[in-house]
């Protein structure tokens, strides 16, 4: 015992110090606005070749295909593929299967601009961050990034 109270000593020492610590790098996540975003959102969708209309929530899309299947609402249960992009041209994420997923449960973005198409179809879209991550503690990647998605509607899965 002896010899662990001088380590458990120092390990609370250097948490009591590292709480104490005055961070100046810490600078909170403030929400952009979509006005704020739209610029560099047109951008990308200038250099991406996408001809975009905009929808009154900020979202920039492309319906490729409208499909020809059944149209869901925004707490249909849906199988999607999809591709997720940085502005930068980074992918974040994929799904080349498809994958199911309840529009209610996804981000804002998502549940409003996928019921514009029908099972069957195709769309690209531009998220403001408020309609996707935000300033989300849990996701500080995403925090305040304008996301693009190209995503095909596989099954409207009522």
């Amino acid at each position: 015992m002896k010899k662990l109270l001088p380590s458990l000593l120092i390990v609370a020492v250097v948490t009591i110090v590292s709480c104490l610590k005055n961070d100046d790098d810490y600078k909170p996540c403030v929400s952009k606005t979509v006005d704020e975003e739209r610029p560099a959102m047109e951008k990308f969708a200038t250099d991406s070749a996408i001809a975009f209309q905009r929808h009154q929530s900020g979202i920039l899309y492309e319906i490729l295909e409208e499909g020809t299947g059944p149209a869901p609402n925004a707490t249909s249960n849906v199988t999607a593929k999809y591709t997720g992009r940085f502005l930068n041209g980074q992918q974040f994420d994929a799904s080349s299967t498809g994958i199911e997923f309840n529009l209610s449960g996804v981000i804002q973005g998502w549940t409003i601009a996928i019921p514009l198409i029908k099972e069957g179809g195709k769309i690209k879209m531009i998220i403001p961050s408020s309609l996707a991550y935000d300033c989300h503690p849990y996701y500080p990647q995403f925090q305040n990034q304008p996301l693009y998605f190209y995503v095909e509607l596989v099954k409207v899965n009522n």
